[in-house]
């Protein structure tokens, strides 16, 4: 069936289900009490809503993105606090830090095909490469990149990287 026509189809389909409902609203909602009321027809609906549901609200958030918007921003100033509580948890979560610094690092002009792996490397590195000196804490910790390109240079203390960064502008200077 071509997609015109089955789209015709679906049109009317969904028209006549409405004039229906419409036409006979009593018997129709006592049909749903009795099918709600049975054990199976609520496991096979529970079934499909954790099949499909992700599948409608996709193909509800690509047809309606304003409202898809709205509602989430209506929800979020009613349950303020569960919200702020969420992200304060997503934020100290090792994948919310993870997105943070990655995007963090774009932000600010490093330039990589792959920076979640670089985010691996950068966090699992001890030493300094450049003075082999431990780090002390996570902000002693820093990815040196150039500048201009953004381009990954070291994983280095934060000595090191004010170091660089002096006879870079020591450079420029003369």
């Amino acid at each position: 069936m071509s997609e015109t026509k089955e789209l015709k189809t679906t049109n009317y389909l969904r028209q006549y289900q409405r004039l229906y409902y419409r036409n006979n609203k009593e018997a129709c909602l006592e049909y749903q009490k009795k099918y709600r009321a049975n054990p199976e027809n609520k496991a096979k609906k529970a079934k499909w809503m954790k099949e499909n549901s992700h599948k409608y609200w996709r193909t509800y958030m690509e047809r309606h993105p304003e409202k898809y918007k709205a509602s989430q921003e209506k929800w979020k100033l009613e349950n303020a606090d569960k919200w702020n509580k969420y992200m304060k948890d997503y934020r100290n979560s090792a994948k919310g830090k993870k997105v943070m610094r990655c995007a963090n690092w774009k932000q600010i002009g490093i330039v990589d095909e792959d920076l979640e792996s670089v985010y691996d490397v950068y966090i699992n590195e001890t030493h300094c490469w450049i003075c082999d000196k431990e780090f002390q804490d996570n902000r002693d910790r820093h990815l040196d990149h150039d500048h201009e390109t953004g381009e990954i240079r070291y994983i280095c203390c934060r000595d090191c990287n004010i170091q660089i960064l002096a006879n870079k502008q020591k450079k420029k200077c003369k």
